[in-house]
């Protein structure tokens, strides 16, 4: 019986150590920006983005780019990196859509991506990154 007993846990705490494994391979966000396009992305959200969004991403005018409304919109639209740059760069600033360079979109995108807790890595975001359309933002 205490065999059996042993065999039991030792099958239930395999499991639950496999299941752990398992939730952190699901849960490992990839990095599609660096710091440096982030920290340049916040000069060019303070400048073109914020009257309309808000100096905290909060929405004023214009729709929140973090938060819980942010979230749920992200999620009921299945939101892309990719579409949130491309929407950005093809619609905004909203008073002189697409005015901005290519790289400051992405350093814009790559701004908003970290106010988000998305985390930064090596390499920089590009329009053509291919974890961009992989990357659902929640």
């Amino acid at each position: 019986m205490k065999k059996h007993c042993a065999l039991v846990a030792a099958a239930a705490g395999s499991l639950a150590l496999l299941s752990n494994f398992a939730s952190a391979e699901d849960t490992t966000t990839p990095a599609v920006y660096t710091a440096d396009q982030a920290s340049a992305g916040a000069a060019v959200y303070a400048q073109s983005c914020a009257v309309c969004h808000g100096s905290a991403l909060e929405g004023v005018a214009a729709p929140a780019l973090t938060g819980d409304a942010f979230h749920e919109m992200a999620q009921a639209q299945q939101l892309t990196a990719a579409t949130l740059l491309s929407v950005t760069a093809q619609t905004m600033p909203q008073s002189n859509p697409g005015t901005l360079t290519p790289e400051q979109y992405n350093q814009v995108t790559a701004y908003i991506l970290q106010q988000n807790g998305y985390p930064a890595g090596p390499a920089p975001l590009t329009q053509d990154a291919p974890l961009l359309k992989d990357l659902l933002l929640k």
